[in-house]
Order: structure tokens, then C-alpha cells, then sequence
């Protein structure tokens, strides 16, 4: 009887093991598809039945299918290609700026100022060409003050969305605080926390997304997660991340501790959206707002003095054309047609002496040479305008590049990542059948011993 009894102990212990291991399996076949998901294993092990040399089988858990160094290469991928892809969409953004669209552009509107130089030239008594110069010339001071004005709230805006996703990054963090406590909870306690760390995979990888992340296991079954070099989990306590400008008003990012002073990481920033939205706003903005103010003042500057050299049929000089200030710093956007002729065709200088007038147009041919006189840079207008456009084109060539590299690259690491973590629906079911088998073994065995009870009752009846 005693035998007996060791065997239905034995039986009861494979039932329960294969069925856990059925479970687990059959859970990962439900997962085969489901982004992120790490592949369980059922552990089994012998349980020896105090000292009689047969025992039973029990389920001490299971094992998540991770491999440390490819996940942190992988969250890696994920941020760098982030930033990448989020880069690329700013630059096209910024580079419609510059697209002279059916000849509404900065381009566009200072050919036709320097046509209407040479118009004058022609014929400079005309009071219509007279007054061409002034509608062209405020033409080209309204293009550049309204895309130094978008420039602005280009940099307006990612300053915004740069602040909303610090806010997402924070919301994130304390989630993975609370998982990490969770975690702590169950496992204090003896249960199972795959679902939590499975819950915490995907919240990391959604991190990543907006920051570049190193994950470190403590050795506990927890992790440190640090973003942009600055611990933002551990423990199952949740720091932060802020935003502010510094005198430049260019974006400063800030690791905000809980208990602590708050210190900067900006140099520390490398992946993520938070990293492209900084270069966006702070590089290549930055840069082209320069060279737009620098464009606009030096052309505006070398007209002014070529029409301060002449003179209006009022027989003055020493007038300007336009009002850009005293240096190139937000030239493009305080460009004005100025007060000296504002709505006066009259005092427009076509003449090169108060002798030539009415009819003289020395200092009207000597605007018109302007437009190919290396007065920006050393490069004539049209070549300098083309060289920002230029610029912007190369940035977005650029990063369209490296999209296709970080896209390269993640396609890689996925696929080892899904050799390691992923689920492979073959080997699953080769483990579906192994304890299928197993299963079904056990409740043989569980028969027999039934059959032999019930005869062994008979005889003792």
C-alpha cells in the first residue's frame, strides 16, 4: 500500500510539473507575435522524497530567455535610430523654408528687386519704376522677415515638444519605479513576476524611444536605468529630467533627483527623441538662423551704401533703402523698406550726381552690378542664398542616410535579439509535445495505479 501511495505521489507531482510546463509553452505560443515578448522556459527538477530512491518532479519556476549584453545593444539601437528618424523629420520640416515655391521665396523676391534696378536704370524719370523698386524691395524685406519668423517658431515649437517629451520620459520612469516594486513584492514573496518584467520590457523599450537608456541589473532581480548618464530608476524610486535655456536660449537638459540638487547632462545626450529635437533646435537652426541674418544684413548693408552714394530727383544723397540695423544678429527679421523712402519713389537714387538728374542713372547700373558682386561672403547674392539652401539639402541627405544605417543596423540586432528572446513557433512545439507526452504518461500511470487499487480492494474484501 505504501507503494502505492509513493507512486500517486510520484504521478501528482509529474501531472503538475508537465502541466505547468504546458502552460508556459502554451504561452509563449500565444505571444509569437506580440512585440517585445521574451520567450519563458519551464524549470524542472527532481524532488527526492525524504530518503526512499524514488521521488517525483515539481515546477521551481520559470526562466526568462534574456541575454543581458544584447539588450543593452538593443536599447542602444532603439534610441540612436529614434533620434535619427525624428532628426529627419525636423530637417524636412526646416528645409520647406527655404523651397521658393511658385516665386514666393527669399530667392526669388531678390531677383526681382535686382530686375527692378535694372528697370530703373532704363528709364530712371519713370515714377512706375520708381515705385517697382520700393514694392520690391519691401517684398524682399517682408520674405526675410517671415522665415526668420517661422525659423522662430520652429525653435518655438521643438522647445515645446522637447518639454513634453521630458514629461513622458518622467511618466515612464515612475512607472518602471512602481513595476520595480511590484517585482520586489512577489518575489519577496515566493511568486512568479515574469508578467511584471515582461510589462517592464516593454516600458523600457518605449523609453528608449525617447531617451538613450543603459539598463544595469542590480543582481537582484532589479534594475538601475540611466538616461542621458544620470540614474533616473533604482531602488523602485523614480528620479527626473527637466528642461531649461541658458543665456543663448539654447535648450539645457537637467537630471533632477529627488533628494539633490538638479545637474546638467546635456553633453551626456546621444540617442532618442529628446537628443534630435536639441540637435534640430539648437544645431541646425541655430546655424541656419545665423546664416539667414548674415545673408539679409550684408546684402542690405551693401545696397544701403551703394544708395547713400546717390542721389533723388530731390537732388538729395545719403539715403538708405532699407533699415537692418547695426548688426547681423536678427537682421532677417528686422528688415524694413526704411523711412528715407518709405512710399517716396522720388528720393529712390538712380542718379550718380545731383547734375545728372533728372535723367541720370549712374548709381542705378551700380545697384544693378550688385547682384553679381561678391558682397556676402565674398560670393554674389544669388550664390550665397544658394549656398544656405544647399547646406540645408546636404543636412537632409544626411540624415536620411543615417535613418537608412540605424534602420540597417536595428534590423540586425532584432534579429539577434529574436534568436535569443524571441519565440520560435518550431521549438515551441517540439516543447508542446514533449510535455504533451509527458502528460498523458503520467495519467497512464495514474490509471494503472487506479486499476491496481481497485483489484487490490477486492481482494481484501
Amino acid at each position: 500500500m505504501a507503494g502505492l501511495n509513493g507512486l500517486i505521489n510520484t504521478v501528482r507531482g509529474a501531472l503538475s510539473a508537465h502541466s505547468f510546463g504546458l502552460a508556459v509553452t502554451s504561452q509563449n505560443i500565444a505571444n509569437a507575435a506580440t512585440p517585445g515578448y521574451v520567450r519563458r522556459e519551464a524549470l524542472l527538477q527532481t524532488r527526492a522524497v525524504g530518503n526512499q530512491t524514488y521521488g517525483t518532479v515539481e515546477a521551481i519556476g520559470l526562466r526568462r530567455a534574456t541575454d543581458v549584453y544584447t539588450s543593452r545593444r538593443y536599447y542602444e539601437s532603439i534610441g540612436l535610430g529614434s533620434a535619427a528618424s525624428h532628426h529627419y523629420d525636423k530637417l524636412r520640416q526646416i528645409e520647406g523654408i527655404f523651397n521658393d515655391l511658385q516665386g514666393a521665396g527669399l530667392g526669388e523676391s531678390l531677383d526681382a528687386l535686382f530686375g527692378s534696378f535694372s528697370a530703373l536704370a532704363a528709364n530712371p524719370a519713370d515714377p512706375v519704376a520708381r515705385t517697382a523698386v520700393l514694392e520690391r524691395a519691401e517684398t524682399f524685406a517682408i520674405r526675410a522677415n517671415d522665415m526668420a519668423s517661422e525659423l522662430a517658431t520652429q525653435r518655438d515649437d521643438l522647445l515645446h515638444e522637447a518639454r513634453e517629451t521630458v514629461t513622458s520620459i518622467n511618466a515612464i520612469a515612475e512607472d518602471l519605479a512602481r513595476i520595480e516594486r511590484q517585482i520586489a513584492i512577489a518575489e519577496g514573496g515566493g511568486s512568479d513576476a515574469a508578467d511584471l518584467m515582461q510589462e517592464r520590457e516593454q516600458l523600457l523599450r518605449k523609453l528608449g524611444e525617447f531617451v538613450d537608456i543603459r539598463v544595469i541589473e542590480d543582481g537582484g532581480g532589479g534594475i538601475v536605468v540611466q538616461a542621458a548618464g544620470a540614474t533616473l530608476v533604482e531602488g523602485g524610486r523614480a528620479n527626473g529630467l527637466g528642461v531649461d535655456l541658458d543665456s543663448d536660449g539654447r535648450m539645457r537638459i537637467f537630471a533632477t533627483p529627488r533628494n539633490g540638487p538638479a545637474s546638467e547632462v546635456t553633453r551626456f545626450l546621444s540617442g532618442g527623441k529628446l537628443a534630435a529635437l536639441r540637435e534640430a533646435r539648437d544645431e541646425d537652426l541655430f546655424e541656419l538662423q545665423s546664416a539667414l541674418d548674415e545673408f539679409v544684413f550684408d546684402v542690405g548693408t551693401a545696397i544701403n551704401q551703394q544708395h547713400a552714394a546717390g542721389y533723388g530727383l530731390d537732388g538729395v544723397s545719403g539715403r538708405n533703402l532699407f533699415d537692418v540695423g547695426g548688426t547681423s544678429v536678427g537682421a532677417a527679421r528686422a528688415i524694413r523698406v526704411s523711412a528715407d523712402v518709405f512710399e517716396r519713389p522720388d528720393r529712390i537714387a538712380a542718379a550718380g550726381s545731383a547734375d545728372s538728374l533728372p535723367g541720370g542713372s549712374d548709381n542705378a547700373v551700380a545697384l544693378v552690378r550688385l547682384g553679381s558682386s561678391p558682397i556676402v561672403n565674398g560670393n554674389p547674392p544669388s550664390t550665397a542664398y544658394g549656398s544656405i539652401v544647399a547646406n540645408i539639402g546636404l543636412k537632409v541627405s544626411r540624415a536620411e542616410g543615417e535613418v537608412a544605417h540605424r534602420e540597417a543596423v536595428h534590423s540586425q540586432l532584432e534579429a539577434i535579439w529574436q534568436s535569443t528572446s524571441g519565440v520560435s513557433l518550431d521549438e515551441e512545439m517540439v516543447a508542446l509535445s514533449k510535455f504533451q507526452r509527458a502528460y498523458e504518461a503520467a495519467s497512464r500511470v495514474l490509471s494503472t495505479i487506479d486499476r491496481l487499487l481497485e483489484d487490490l480492494m477486492q481482494v481484501v474484501r
